[in-house]
């Protein structure tokens, strides 16, 4: 014998509606909460000749190369040893520092080196662009 039932099955459903609305608002929120950030140039002005330091003290030249090479007053040295050198000459603070820095040399270098003469109080610092015929390689 079979019984009937009075109560019909219901199928249950879920509603995608809240689910879309949730989507919504996290969508919109993710939105407001972005923040897109612009990327800036450093730039700064080089001049296109040598200028002669007009200081009659003493002199620091450094040379930067597009392959990470440094020079120091004509010798080759590891970025890692520029402290070691400064602090074995013990510059003044009125030492003139140049710094020649080849087009595609990297920026990278640049900022590190300057941040060692900064450290060892010489701030005297002339940026000048390095001369075309001048290489790495020609200094063995």
């Amino acid at each position: 014998m079979q019984l009937q039932s009075h109560h019909k099955k219901k199928l249950r459903r879920i509603s995608l509606t809240p689910l879309a609305d949730l989507v919504f608002i996290l969508l919109v929120f993710f939105i407001l909460e972005t923040s897109f950030s612009e990327f800036r140039e450093l730039g700064f002005n080089v001049p296109e000749k040598k200028e002669q330091s007009s200081s009659a003290g003493e002199l620091l030249s450094l040379q930067l190369f597009e392959n990470g090479k440094l020079w120091i007053q004509g010798e080759a040295i590891a970025l890692s040893d520029l402290g070691v050198y400064l602090d074995g000459k013990q510059f003044v603070p009125e030492t003139a520092v140049v710094i020649e820095v080849h087009d595609i040399a990297p920026l990278q270098l640049l900022v590190s080196a300057m941040d060692q003469l900064k450290t060892h109080h010489l701030e005297k610092i002339q940026i000048l662009p390095l001369d075309k015929n001048k290489s790495g390689a020609d200094k063995s």
